[in-house]
């Protein structure tokens, strides 16, 4: 098993029972976390969260058996082509329900996600691509 011993394998946050889970890795954690507090105190919507600290390593059997059981899975992730999203399936076997990808050169914020979410567990699309609003 190599160096995967001495890496903690990720762990939920959240609600088993949420309606649904934020998977992202690297610096998307902070604003999936902040996300997930305004969908339940804006939106009514209990979301949880899956952070991925380490892909290589990738504790694949625990994050498959987390997978498994949430309801809508959405994957998080800054760039186009959905890399994680394709390491994730090809490691696991596992493909989201929905995807949120951002790559205009700047930051997730909050609304974002929370925006992707409301259209994706609407069933109006599955793949959700926020832009960065310019103030004038």
């Amino acid at each position: 098993q190599g160096a995967i011993k001495d890496i903690a394998s990720p762990k939920l946050v959240g609600s088993e029972e949420a309606d649904v889970t934020l998977v992202g890795w690297g610096s998307t954690a902070g604003v999936i976390r902040e996300a997930v507090e305004k969908l339940a105190g804006e939106e009514g919507i209990v979301a949880n969260q899956l952070a991925i600290k380490w892909i290589v390593p990738l504790h694949a059997a625990e994050i498959s058996a987390i997978l498994g059981r949430s309801k809508n899975v959405i994957l998080v992730e800054n760039n186009q082509s959905g890399q994680f999203a394709r390491y994730l399936r090809s490691e696991t076997g596992f493909d989201g329900h929905g995807h949120i990808r951002k790559y205009d050169g700047e930051p997730f914020m909050p609304h974002h996600i929370v925006e992707a979410v409301k259209t994706q567990l609407a069933g109006e699309t599955r793949l959700s691509i926020p832009v960065h609003e310019v103030n004038a």
